[in-house]
């Protein structure tokens, strides 16, 4: 099992959840109102000085064959964007996942 982690402009929240919903991901959480600073674009602290933030997802994956797929939708969508709009992922491997 493996666990994705997903950060974006919250502007473009919505259509990374749907991306996520075309892949059939069913399990995720939401931060919202995440403070950045990224390598490419400019800070999101939610401030005057540096306006605006990021949406945080998370979801957890059993088949691998999945996340590849999310993997690639995202990396797809990336390459059609600009820096402010760009997504950042990672993945690791889940060892205890339960609702018991």
């Amino acid at each position: 099992m493996k666990m994705i982690y997903c950060t974006c402009n919250v502007s473009v929240l919505e259509t990374i959840i749907e991306i996520l919903e075309s892949c059939h991901v069913r399990d995720y959480q939401i931060l919202d109102h995440v403070n950045v600073k990224n390598k490419k674009g400019e800070p999101r602290l939610n401030n005057p000085v540096w306006p605006g933030y990021n949406s945080s997802i998370f979801m957890q994956i059993k088949e691998d064959e999945k996340v590849q797929t999310i993997i690639q939708h995202l990396k797809s969508y990336n390459h059609e964007r600009f820096d402010d709009e760009l997504v950042t992922v990672c993945s690791w491997n889940i060892e205890n996942y339960f609702y018991d």
